[in-house]
């Protein structure tokens, strides 16, 4: 099995990491340049800002809480200019509001920390691509997790081999929704789930004390132990119902860190997941508008 190529970025895609803590920004920067991006930093929104003037990029990626400038202050300074590059927000302080007040500020996209490498890669390599266009649809009432429903996710049996998963993320990743592999038994009932970091820790390289990569992972598949998936998996997943209103589903995501969600009948069979970024968006339509005071 190859390594994925996708994973990388073209050559000369600029990145502006945005963050006051400079271990965190130093260290992600050289994940990053590995995987081929030119990156930049800078301390806080209005450092961030000069930057953006005098130079190109591709993608911004904006913490919230900095000094001097804070990221939702310069996410608004950015969205008035309609040349400036698309921004994607990381944060380890991430709450409903600030989640809403992103997305309908015009964000790219909302993370949280902490988040792999390979799934921010994915995100800037996206951004990138897109660059100004912004998703503005014709938007009419969605209230529930129901409305929202993705029939197109990553799934796969209980009983497949634990090869299997690795080779559905991989080749299936650009067409569905998420980041995280659903399992489900033959009838279509959700058993539990699985991740990259849980396959990750899984494989075995006696060579080299190092942290194995998703990349290195791929070319490597015989390094995972002969398992099943039910073996591998997280059996404590956690579901909505189709009738649960987005505010909570948005609570729930926040909550547990996590950005895709499956949507389940009351015997657990899959309906199809639903997306944090999706569910901010539709929050600002669907119902009264956020208390900023109760943020935090």
């Amino acid at each position: 099995m190859a390594t994925i190529a996708a994973q990388n970025a073209p050559s000369g895609r600029r990145v502006l990491l945005v963050d006051d803590e400079d271990r965190f920004i130093t260290q992600l920067g050289r994940l990053l340049e590995r995987r081929h991006f030119h990156v930049v930093t800078a301390g806080d929104g209005q450092q961030a800002l000069g930057l953006i003037a005098n130079q190109r990029f591709d993608v911004v990626v904006l913490d919230i809480r900095m000094p001097v400038m804070d990221g939702m202050t310069a996410l608004r300074h950015l969205q008035a200019n309609p040349s400036a590059p698309p921004v994607i927000m990381l944060t380890g302080h991430a709450t409903l509001e600030s989640g809403v007040d992103a997305i309908r500020q015009g964000a790219f996209d909302y993370l949280m920390k902490p988040c792999s490498t390979d799934d921010l890669v994915a995100k800037l390599n996206a951004a990138c691509t897109i660059g100004q266009m912004r998703r503005r649809p014709i938007l009419w009432p969605r209230s529930t997790a129901g409305e929202l429903i993705l029939d197109a996710f990553r799934r796969i049996e209980n009983t497949a081999p634990l090869l299997e998963a690795l080779s559905v993320i991989n080749h299936r990743l650009p067409r569905m929704a998420g980041e995280t592999l659903f399992i489900v038994d033959a009838d279509n009932h959700l058993v539990g789930h699985l991740n990259k970091q849980d396959i990750i820790q899984l494989a075995t390289r006696p060579e080299s004390p190092e942290i194995l990569t998703w990349e290195e992972l791929s070319a490597n598949p015989q390094w995972l132990p002969d398992i099943d998936v039910e073996a591998a998996m997280q059996k404590q997943t956690i579901t909505v119902a189709p009738g649960t209103p987005l505010r909570q589903v948005a609570e729930i995501m926040m909550a547990s860190r996590i950005r895709t969600l499956p949507v389940t009948a009351k015997d657990r069979k899959v309906l199809g997941v639903i997306r944090l970024k999706d569910v901010l968006f539709y929050i600002n339509s669907a119902g009264p508008p956020v208390d900023e005071r109760s943020a935090e």
